[in-house]
């Protein structure tokens, strides 16, 4: 399926976001699942990917970016912290195949500190709320490369949507 990518700046404290609407194909990932709290995610994500690279490095899997999907859950927050892979990976122990779901996302960047992603989340809460678009329940962060230099560490920020009024039809 093809969808036009759709880009709407939004202006959250100062900082500029771009909003771009369009179709995300699966990510495949080696993730371990988890349900924790808003507050350990800090630790539990570099703790969890952390047992997963030695994993692949000894299949010689070949390996992309830390993905954490995230999902609601009554009791907590349910994730999988994984990496993305582009070779066959069976799994191993805790660690097992999962992908990102497909369809029409609203997604944006941030760069800087993972601590300090909050006004890119309300760039999006903003720009759903004046759409008229509703998450679909379902995100996912897309780490990329590091560098010592904080204003250059990128996170991309994805959100499932629901279908709009005009494709429930």
């Amino acid at each position: 399926m093809t969808t036009l990518v759709r880009v709407t700046r939004v202006i959250v404290r100062a900082v500029a976001y771009e909003v771009r609407t369009e179709w995300a194909e699966p990510r495949r990932l080696a993730a371990i699942h988890t349900v924790t709290t808003q507050q350990r995610l800090s630790t539990d994500i570099p703790l969890l990917v952390g047992k997963i690279w030695p994993v692949l490095r000894e299949r010689g899997v070949r390996t992309g970016h830390n993905v954490v999907i995230y999902r609601g859950h009554l009791a907590g927050l349910a994730i999988d912290a994984g990496v993305e892979v582009f070779t066959e990976f069976t799994g191993h122990g805790e660690i097992r195949p999962v992908s990102t779901p497909a369809g029409e996302v609203a997604t944006t960047a941030h760069f800087g500190d993972y601590a300090r992603m909050a006004p890119a989340y309300a760039a999006l809460e903003q720009w759903w709320t004046g759409s008229g678009r509703r998450p679909a329940g379902v995100s996912w962060e897309v780490y990329g490369d590091w560098d010592d230099d904080p204003a250059k560490v990128r996170t991309d920020i994805y959100f499932l949507l629901s279908p709009s009024r005009a494709e429930a039809r």
